[in-house]
């Protein structure tokens, strides 16, 4: 095996996404260059201190080869499996298998295999390769088998009493302390003995990364990133945002007056955003009641966040009806992930408007961004396990001023991928440091990190 040759990439597209959102595209022509692959290897001992009797060696874009094999979508996984037996032992068969599963609790008791990949390394009808005039069907001495498993981007799986039948694309990795559910991959080579003989197996668990982009940004936001300037905003970049309807923020200050004030919110186009890059936002606010407008156009004020929500696999036992891949969830419960930095905008706010002898329209306009954890899982459906993100307007926060919102304002799904888009520009964030929370945000964030797949694919 050459460890600096990477596997080929067959190419893939991604089937239509849910209306409202973009269409991320899969990558479309070879994979991430590396330098050096790494080569891990798993044993199986006698007891004593004799050398390993059974190796299996695989390579992968790991770093190191002390932490779980590692694989981009579109890498084969290829290895080579070796016996060194001191004596004949009787093996029928043995086999590599890579397989997927969804995970409903800390066993894999109920579990869902949605993906398995098998070759055939030797079987007894081949005969010794050593000794092919051997008929005794034991196998002794030194061999060494080169196996390659070809990964696919997506699966089809049938319809049960609990989803319905769909092709999935092949979901990242997944494992958090708090969340009962996990997505976990496994290579596994079987060595199959004759009848009332234990079989045995080498086994290993490995780390799995879909490869998917967002569409470019609009072209005004690609020179701004490519030159450093400035972002454009919805009014003069307006295929670059998405602008939605107007909301009206409700309250009283200083417990007295009631107040309203008109806001519209923008996020940047595509819906569609690389995990370690920001999310720009755009607000304007609008009253006549200066003194209110004030206080919520703080940057402090304003509670905007990316939230997440699971759908996880519950226990046979807990499983009432069908969970369709396409289903709506923005009704279920949600966790904050990171809230947006906002900042009053550098091109100045709006002029007021004035509306009659005494009464002015008074606006505020404010950038912001959202600024994603390198750590974050991309969105993905899987028979009926689920990982969506939407970005949310919450009610506002500010001194002398009491909310009469309790919901979301505002909630627009996006989806969250793990590559930057092709042949433009890297985004760059703009948040001025001391409006900056993702420091903040961060130490709560730890438990992201828990499968160690924080790694955002550059090519």
């Amino acid at each position: 095996m050459d460890p600096t040759i990477p596997p080929s990439y067959d190419g893939a597209t991604t089937p239509n996404r849910s209306p409202g959102l973009p269409s991320y595209s899969r990558r479309s022509s070879g994979v991430p260059p590396r330098r050096a692959w790494t080569e891990h290897e798993f044993h199986l001992a006698s007891r004593g201190s004799k050398p390993p009797w059974a190796t299996l060696k695989v390579l992968s874009r790991s770093p190191s080869p002390s932490q779980l094999p590692t694989f981009l979508e579109g890498d084969k996984i290829t290895g080579t499996f070796i016996f060194n037996l001191e004596k004949g032992e009787n093996i029928t068969c043995v086999r590599a298998v890579a397989k997927g599963q969804v995970i409903p609790g800390p066993t894999d008791r109920d579990a869902l295999t949605f993906l398995e990949v098998a070759s055939t390394l030797w079987s007894k009808e081949n005969g010794d390769p050593r000794n092919p005039d051997s008929s005794c069907g034991k196998l002794c001495g030194h061999y060494e088998w080169p196996f390659t498993l070809e990964i696919p981007a997506a699966v089809t799986l049938a319809a049960t009493n609990h989803f319905r039948a769909g092709t999935f694309h092949l979901p990242q990795s997944y494992l958090e302390r708090r969340f009962p559910t996990s997505i976990q991959y496994f290579l596994v080579v079987h060595i199959d003995r004759s009848r009332f003989r234990v079989n045995s197996r080498v086994e290993t668990n490995f780390a799995y990364v879909p490869a998917t982009r967002p569409p470019p940004p609009s072209a005004l936001r690609q020179l701004a990133y490519q030159q450093n300037t400035s972002l454009l905003g919805p009014e003069a970049d307006p295929q670059g945002w998405e602008q939605f309807p107007s909301f009206t923020v409700r309250g009283t200050v200083f417990s007295t007056r009631r107040v309203e004030t008109t806001c519209h919110f923008s996020l940047a186009k595509p819906l569609c955003y690389t995990r370690g890059s920001p999310i720009p936002c755009a607000m304007t606010m609008s009253s006549t009641d200066s003194q209110a407008l004030d206080l919520l156009s703080a940057p402090r004020a304003i509670f905007v966040h990316l939230r997440r929500r699971l759908k996880p696999i519950q226990p046979a036992s807990k499983r009432n009806g069908i969970f369709d891949a396409n289903a709506d969830l923005s009704a279920d419960p949600a966790e904050n992930i990171v809230a947006a930095s906002w900042w009053p905008s550098l091109g100045g706010a709006p002029p007021d408007i004035v509306l009659g002898p005494s009464q002015r329209l008074s606006r505020r306009r404010l950038d912001g961004e959202i600024q994603l954890p390198t750590s974050l899982k991309p969105s993905s459906r899987m028979a009926h396990f689920a990982v969506e993100y939407t970005v949310e307007v919450l009610p506002f926060k500010a001194p002398a001023f009491t909310s009469a919102d309790s919901d979301p304002l505002l909630q627009q799904r996006v989806e969250i991928v793990t590559m930057f888009p092709s042949d433009c520009p890297r985004p760059r964030a703009y948040a001025p440091p001391q409006y900056n929370v993702a420091q903040e945000e961060a130490r709560d964030n730890n438990y992201f990190n828990a499968d160690g797949l924080s790694r955002v694919w550059r090519t």
